[in-house]
């Protein structure tokens, strides 16, 4: 995909996750202004690595279930976000798939 394409397509989703957010919460607006260049970046490395993430994956019973505490962890953890803050869940969220995009890039580069 060409680069100007990918960062077209992943400022539009950084705006698309981040104008609901700033309509229903009145509160936390640096917060909400970091949610366009955060969902922004995560878009733009899945968009780059695509084919990391669609190929099946062949991992050990201790990667999967290392996988499925993360998960569990990072459900719970956005969930007190959200509780908190609409903004701050949903950051939460982009962290936590920021940092899978980021292994996941890192990965295919190997």
């Amino acid at each position: 995909m060409r680069p100007a394409l990918r960062y077209s397509i992943s400022l539009g989703v950084g705006l698309v996750v981040a104008l609901p957010v700033a309509l229903f919460a009145t509160t936390d607006h640096l917060i909400t202004m970091s949610l366009v260049p955060l969902y922004g970046v995560v878009t733009s490395l899945v968009l780059a690595h695509k084919q990391q993430y669609l190929s099946p994956s062949r991992n050990s019973r201790s990667a999967r279930k290392r996988a499925g505490i993360v998960a569990g962890v990072g459900a719970f953890t956005g969930s007190l976000l959200l509780q908190a803050s609409v903004p701050a869940g949903i950051a939460g969220f982009g962290l936590m798939l920021l940092g899978m995009s980021g292994t996941m890039a890192d990965v295919a580069a190997r």
